[in-house]
């Protein structure tokens, strides 16, 4: 899945599944974490340029993005504005 203009494909991670008092965090919860991978840009625009680069870790702006899966794995197709921060 190849993103279009300024999109990107961001995969959601957590490495935490379990807290630090023992409690189990349930796969729902760590689907829609806002931690993750930008696993696809988009070439980006003449206008706005893609700044972010495909394998960068970030920081998404909550319910932001178009639920996708594919093979099994949940992935979010959103704007390039959506991130707020890398790592």
């Amino acid at each position: 899945m190849k993103p279009i203009k300024n999109q990107i494909l961001f995969k959601p991670i957590n490495d935490n599944k379990v807290t630090q008092g023992g409690l189990f965090l349930p796969e729902s919860y760590l689907k829609d974490s806002d931690k993750g991978l930008i696993v696809e840009v988009g070439p980006g625009t003449k206008e706005r340029p893609m700044r972010l680069q495909k394998g960068m870790t970030a920081f998404r702006v909550h319910e932001w993005g178009t639920l996708v899966e594919k093979d099994g794995e949940s992935f979010y197709l959103m704007d390039d504005s959506a991130i707020l921060a890398t790592l």
